[in-house]
């Protein structure tokens, strides 16, 4: 199964309040070059310790990839990073551990590597990103940035964001107008758009990504469950 799992398993939906998310969960549909899937996307909330986590399945395979942390004043601390796939011969399983203790995050499963962090680093998985994203809409910014953990190597990557305009998209048969958000990434030339509906609580409608070895995208296509 070869398959870009990064924009896959970057989306995610939140309440409004961003200190304060609700629980939540919703259907997704994503479809790029190599593969058509459909998933559950859910957050929970216990003892104030928040889960995320990405439950998809087709014929040929399942994956459920997990991300815990903790949301303090607008500031969010991860503490894992999970990714599981099955048939277990497709050796994508993955487990990333946070240890502010000892101020290193490290992987353990396909990708192996320990890197050192500094502890007042605000450091976002791809699950977790979506969560700081939308704290950033909601507080006003229009141009903002991210410290986004590349999975396979351990590096940490700025992103770059910046609303270029607004546009209607229709769901559920009723339009909705939608921020659109553009990610700008400085180690490559792709083009990612987040069309990103306030109405809606800030849910992610529709993302699309473009670029020379792949396209890709993924849209909303039922909300389950919100607060």
């Amino acid at each position: 199964m070869k398959f870009n799992l990064f924009l896959l398993i970057i989306f995610s939906i939140s309440n409004i309040n961003a200190e304060s998310i609700g629980e939540y969960s919703a259907k997704y549909s994503y479809i790029s070059d190599e593969i058509s899937i459909k998933g559950i996307r859910k957050l929970e909330i216990i003892d104030n310790q928040y889960l995320m986590n990405f439950k998809a399945k087709n014929l040929l395979a399942s994956m459920e990839i997990s991300s815990s942390f903790k949301i303090n004043n607008k500031i969010l601390k991860t503490n894992s990073y999970k990714i599981k796939v099955r048939p277990s011969f497709v050796n994508r399983d993955q487990r990333i551990k946070f240890d502010y203790d000892n101020k290193t995050i490290s992987s353990s499963g396909r990708e192996e590597w320990q890197k050192e962090i500094t502890i007042n680093d605000e450091i976002f998985d791809p699950l977790n990103a979506q969560i700081k994203i939308r704290i950033n809409l909601i507080s006003g910014l229009e141009n903002f940035s991210i410290n986004l953990l590349e999975i396979e190597s351990g590096e940490i990557e700025r992103n770059f964001y910046a609303v270029s305009g607004r546009e209607i998209l229709i769901f559920n048969e009723l339009e909705y107008e939608c921020i659109v958000l553009k990610r700008i990434r400085e180690s490559d030339a792709r083009e990612t758009l987040y069309y990103i509906a306030p109405s809606l609580n800030y849910m992610f409608l529709k993302i699309i990504d473009t670029g020379e070895d792949r396209n890709q995208s993924l849209e909303l296509l039922e909300i389950l469950s919100l607060g």
